[in-house]
C-alpha cells in the first residue's frame, strides 16, 4: 500500500546504532581587514547581475486560454524562502500556490495582470517587486493547454499533460502527440508520444529553467504546440550523506502558515536536503520542535493547533487538510493521534506516504488531497519506486475498502477533469492516516508525551519497548515463507527460484493459517526483528470498520499480468473482513490498548465475523456479497470496472 511505508525500512537503521560527537566549531579569528561593503541589491530583472538575490522568468507573449508560467530563480545556491504572490490588478486568476517559487496560470481573459511578489533570501533581508504582463487575445479556438507543478528539485521525477481544446471528437481522432525539450539542462525524457510525459529532471548546482514543448498532430494535417516552463530548483547545500537520499529527491515546501511559531523548524529539520545522516545534530531536538501532544500538554490538539505544524508543496493542500480535520474527523481520532508526531507534510511527490523516527514528522502524497482537476494538474504521476516489486513471482494479493457490497471510494479518470466533495476522501484518506499515525504513536505513544526530555531528538526519546516488539513478543506471527516474500516485495530483494515457483494455493496455505490481516504485515526490514506494518495494517483494517463500517476485503489469486484489470482475477481464497476473525481481534486489541487509549477497551467485540469469499469466481464478482448470497454473481459496472482498474495501478505501486 502506499501508506504502508516506515523509516526503518529504508532510512532508519542507522539511527538504531548511532553514536554521536560533539562537532568541532569552526571559527576562527580575522585578519583584521575590514569587510568589503555590500554590493547593493538591483531591482529584480529577467537576469541575474552583480548583487542580485534572484531574477524572474516568464513568458515573452502569454496567451489567453493558454498556460504560462512565473518563476522565481535564486541567483545563488541560496534558497529564497517565504514566497509569496498577490495579485494587485487584472481578472481574477487563481495560481494553486501563492507560496511557490513557480506558478503556472491560465488567463482566460485577454488584458493586463499584475502581482506584487514578496520574497526572503539567505540573510532574512525581505524585498518585494511588482511583476506585470499582457495576455494577448487567444489566436484560435483549437489549442493545446500544457498542465503540471511549475517547479520539481534537481533530479526529481515529475510529470506533465497536454490537453487539447476546441476540437471536437472527431478531429481528435487519430491524432498522435509527441514531446521535446527545447531549452535548458538535459532532462531525461519518457514516453513522448502520449498526451502525458514522465521525466527526470536534471541535477542542477543552480536554479535554472526548462523549456518543454508538446505537439499534436490532427488527421486533417493541423499541428497545435503548446510549451511549459519548468523550474529545476537546486538543493541548498546538499551534504555528501543526505537524510533523504537521491533516490528519494525531495520536493520544496513550506510552512502552510508563515506565521507559526515553528515555521523556522518545520522549514529546517523536517524535509530539507541539507539534512545529513552523519551530523544528526541539524535534526530538531524536542526542545526545537516538540512533538503536538507535548505542546497541548496532554490535551487533544486543536486544528489550529495542527495546521501550525503543516508543510505543503502547494497551498491548496493545507487548505484540503484544514478542511477534512474540521468536517470530516468527526470522532476526534485523527487530531488525537497527531499529537504523536512533529510536523505533517503533504507533497505533490510524496510517494509512497512514510512516517520517519528521524524528525517525528508524517509524510502523506497529495494524491489523496486533490477535489478540482486543477488541484489534481500539480500532481506528479510518476510511479511508486517500488512499483515493479516482486514482478517475477506467480500470484497476486488484491484487496480493496468496500462498504453495502460496493467500492468504499470512486476513482475518477484524469481525462475527465472531475471534481470531487470533501466527503469522497473520507475513508481513502482516513485509512492512510490510520495507517502513518500508527507508526508515530508506535514510536512515540500517548504515555510517553509527558516525560519526554528536551534534549532528547525524536529517535532517541522513545520507549524502550515499542507497542510493534510487544505485539511481536507477546502475540507473534508465524509465517516465515510470507516473511521471506516480503522482502520481495516491500524491499525489492531477488527472489529464489522457490518463491518464484510458489502459486496461489500455498501462498493461501501460508497467510490463511497465519494471524495478520495483510501479506505487507510481514515486512521485517532488514536488521530488525520485528514489523512496524503489522500494528499499522491492524489498526488501519480494524478502526475503518469499527468507526465508518467500512469493510476490507483481502484475497489470493494468480499472478496479475500487465494491462490485465484485477476484477479478472480468479480467487484462491479471500476474506471480507479478516481483522474479525477470533486469533486477530486479541492482537489488534493489544495495540490499540497502548495507541489509542481513549477507546473503549472492549471495542474490538463491535468487529463483525469475516465473510469468506468465494474461490473460483473472479474478485470483480466477489465484488456484491448481497447478490451472490441470492444465487446471482453481479456483473460490474463501467464504473466499478474503472475503480478496480485503479486498484490493478495502486498494487502494482503498493510495496
Amino acid at each position: 500500500m502506499t501508506s504502508n511505508f516506515v523509516t526503518p525500512m529504508r532510512r532508519a537503521s542507522w539511527l538504531l546504532s548511532l553514536l554521536l560527537a560533539a562537532c568541532g566549531g569552526g571559527g576562527g579569528g580575522g585578519s583584521g581587514s575590514p569587510e568589503p561593503a555590500p554590493l547593493e541589491v538591483p531591482p529584480l530583472s529577467a537576469v541575474c547581475q552583480a548583487g542580485s538575490v534572484a531574477r524572474l522568468a516568464q513568458e515573452a507573449a502569454p496567451q489567453q486560454g493558454r498556460n504560462s508560467e512565473l518563476a522565481l530563480l535564486s541567483c545563488s545556491s541560496a534558497a529564497l524562502s517565504q514566497i509569496r504572490w498577490t495579485q494587485t490588478s487584472g481578472p481574477t486568476l487563481k495560481p494553486l500556490s501563492a507560496g511557490s517559487a513557480a506558478i503556472s496560470l491560465e488567463p482566460a481573459v485577454a488584458g493586463s495582470y499584475g502581482f506584487e511578489l514578496g520574497y526572503t533570501d539567505a540573510k532574512d533581508r525581505s524585498y518585494k517587486a511588482a511583476v506585470t504582463f499582457k495576455a494577448e487575445p487567444a489566436a484560435d479556438v483549437a489549442r493545446l493547454t500544457l498542465r503540471a507543478e511549475p517547479s520539481v528539485v534537481s533530479g526529481g521525477k515529475t510529470s506533465l499533460r497536454a490537453w487539447p481544446s476546441g476540437l471536437s471528437e472527431a478531429e481528435l481522432t487519430g491524432a498522435s502527440y509527441s514531446w521535446s525539450q527545447v531549452d535548458g539542462p538535459t532532462a531525461t525524457l519518457g514516453e513522448t508520444s502520449a498526451n502525458r510525459l514522465l521525466l527526470t529532471a536534471p541535477v542542477v548546482t543552480s536554479d535554472q529553467l526548462l523549456q518543454l514543448r508538446a505537439s499534436i498532430s490532427l488527421a486533417d494535417g493541423r499541428i497545435l504546440t503548446g510549451q511549459f516552463a519548468l523550474l529545476v530548483q537546486a538543493p541548498a547545500a546538499r551534504p555528501a550523506d543526505p537524510l533523504f537520499a537521491s533516490s528519494d529527491a525531495i520536493a520544496r515546501v513550506y510552512p502552510y502558515r508563515a506565521a507559526s511559531p515553528y515555521a523556522g523548524p518545520l522549514s529546517d529539520c523536517v524535509y530539507s536536503a541539507a539534512l545529513s545522516k552523519s551530523s544528526p545534530n541539524n535534526l530538531c531536538t524536542l526542545g526545537q520542535l516538540p512533538l503536538l501532544g507535548q505542546a497541548t500538554g496532554g490535551a487533544v490538539p486543536t486544528v489550529e493547533q495542527v495546521m501550525d505544524r503543516v508543510l505543503v508543496s502547494n497551498d491548496w493542500m493545507g487548505e484540503v487538510f484544514e478542511r477534512f480535520l474540521r468536517e470530516q474527523d468527526s470522532f476526534g481520532d485523527y487530531r488525537r493521534m497527531l499529537a504523536s508526531v512533529t510536523a505533517v507534510v503533504i507533497g505533490g511527490r510524496v510517494r509512497p506516504a512514510f512516517y520517519w523516527n528521524a524528525t517525528g514528522a508524517i509524510y502523506l502524497d497529495a494524491a489523496y488531497f486533490w477535489l478540482t482537476p486543477e488541484q489534481r494538474d500539480s500532481l506528479s504521476e510518476a510511479p511508486d519506486p517500488r512499483s515493479n516489486n516482486g514482478a517475477l513471482l506467480n500470484f497476486s494479493t488484491p484487496w480493496r475498502y468496500v462498504k453495502d457490497n460496493q467500492h468504499a471510494s470512486v476513482s475518477y479518470p484524469v481525462a475527465g477533469r472531475q471534481s470531487r466533495s470533501l466527503e469522497d476522501l473520507r475513508y481513502e484518506l482516513g485509512r492512510l492516516l490510520y495507517h502513518e499515525l500508527t507508526h508515530a504513536a508506535d514510536f512515540m505513544p500517548p504515555r510517553s508525551h509527558a516525560g519526554l526530555p528536551s534534549n532528547k531528538r525524536v529517535y532517541e526519546a522513545g520507549p524502550a519497548l515499542s507497542s510493534s516488539e510487544n505485539l511481536k513478543n507477546r502475540l507473534p506471527f508465524y509465517s516465515s515463507q510470507m516473511q521471506g516474500l516480503a522482502r520481495v516485495l516491500s524491499f525489492g530483494e531477488t527472489p529464489s527460484a522457490q518463491q518464484i515457483a510458489y502459486q496461489a494455493a500455498d501462498i493461501t496455505a501460508f497467510f490463511s493459517a497465519d494471524r495478520v490481516n495483510d501479506d505487507y504485515s510481514y515486512s521485517v526490514p532488514s536488521g530488525e526483528s520485528y514489523s512496524r506494518e503489522d500494528a499499522a495494517m491492524l489498526v488501519e483494517e480494524g478502526m475503518m470498520q469499527l468507526r465508518y463500517g467500512v469493510l476490507r476485503d483481502f484475497a489470493v489469486a494468480g499472478k496479475l499480468l500487465p494491462d490485465s484489470n484485477s476484477a479478472d482475477l480468479i480467487l484462491n481464497w479471500g476474506q471480507r473482513g479478516r481483522i474479525g476473525e477470533p486469533s486477530i481481534r486479541p492482537r489488534l486489541q493489544l495495540v490499540l490498548t497502548e495507541l489509542m487509549p481513549w477507546l473503549s477497551p472492549n471495542i474490538v467485540d463491535g468487529l463483525a465475523a469475516p465473510l469468506p469469499l468465494r474461490a473460483g469466481l473472479s474478485w470483480g464478482a466477489n465484488l456484491d456479497q448481497a447478490a451472490l448470497a441470492a444465487g446471482q454473481a453481479k456483473p460490474l459496472s463501467e464504473q466499478q470496472r474503472f475503480n478496480e482498474q485503479e486498484q490493478t495501478t495502486r498494487m502494482l505501486r503498493s510495496r
